[in-house]
């Protein structure tokens, strides 16, 4: 499995956006995943969500 993300370093999105993961408002710096385009907060939120997004296909496929 392979992620790919942009780091957006002293900008916020144009509209308000919240972290995937924690809920928590954009500010300042924030990471956007390529292929989804969807905001996180942080490299430790991005992280958590692909362990998770990976333990559920490993779930799916058993």
């Amino acid at each position: 499995m392979r992620f790919a993300f942009v780091l957006v370093n002293d900008r916020t999105p144009f509209r308000q956006a919240w972290c995937m993961q924690c809920c928590e408002p954009i500010s300042g710096s924030y990471l956007r995943e390529i292929a989804t385009r969807l905001p996180y907060c942080d490299h430790q939120c991005y992280a958590l969500f692909c362990e998770m997004l990976a333990k559920d296909r490993m779930r799916a496929a058993s």
